[in-house]
């Protein structure tokens, strides 16, 4: 198979089927059949599972993962991860935020021979629709910066979510994969550096919606002391 899309949805309700309509439409329109969506939903409380499954419906190439417990982004992931059938793996974020062909982009700078290819807010050429807030711009560029000091990668955007990868690339790091919250990007693009592989930016359109659910205050010292934690682990 040609490519793997991972989606994961916690209490999306309001947002995944617009997402799940958006990608199914071009990744049809460009690859067939020769991809696969794969959502995966943990610890889901409302009504999520359902519009996914109703999606779901005649669609050979939709993969649907549920867990009852909340297993947390990595977590989430790391279980798509190891269904995943595609040449090319990739993730993004339930709310649409980088649409479909945005992502699509991503999987051509992989054929051009990039190993890792990243979605970035951050880059001079980067469009950013409805910004966020000035404090969360401020959060995003310490963490980026702590990010950059303490594991060496020149990336200006480690936490935006559209991210696609070699399946081979996959295969390396998956193993050695332990961090299950928001952190877990950094760990997944930390062992493919240190592993050698090809790590490839660029700019993407990307939307920023004003009714997401994430709780700032505390995710952000979650984020940070996971950082502080993982750096020991590797020292």
């Amino acid at each position: 198979m040609k490519l793997s899309i991972i989606i994961p949805a916690y209490n999306e309700e309001k947002r995944i089927l617009r997402t799940l309509e958006d990608y199914y439409h071009t990744f049809s329109t460009h690859f067939g059949d020769d991809f696969e969506l794969i959502v995966e939903m943990d610890g889901c409380i409302d009504n999520t599972p359902k519009i996914v499954k109703e999606f779901v419906r005649g669609k050979s190439n939709v993969k649907v993962l549920e867990f009852k417990e909340k297993l947390g982004k990595g977590g989430g992931i790391r279980k798509a991860f190891e269904v995943a059938m595609g040449k090319i793996v990739g993730f993004t974020d339930a709310d649409d935020s980088t649409p479909a062909k945005e992502f699509l982009k991503l999987t051509k700078e992989i054929e051009k021979g990039y190993d890792v290819v990243l979605g970035s807010r951050w880059l001079k050429e980067s469009k950013v629709f409805v910004p966020q807030p000035l404090y969360r711009q401020v959060l995003s560029r310490g963490f980026n910066l702590l990010v950059r000091l303490l594991f060496g990668l020149n990336i200006r955007d480690t936490q935006c979510g559209a991210k696609v990868f070699r399946k081979e690339v996959i295969d390396a790091v998956l193993p050695h994969l332990q961090v299950g919250g928001f952190a877990f990007d950094v760990e997944l693009l930390y062992l493919a550096h240190k592993k050698g592989f090809k790590i490839n930016e660029v700019p993407i359109e990307w939307y920023n919606d004003e009714d997401s659910t994430l709780d700032v205050k505390k995710v952000v010292p979650e984020m940070f002391m996971a950082l502080v934690r993982m750096r020991l682990k590797y020292l």
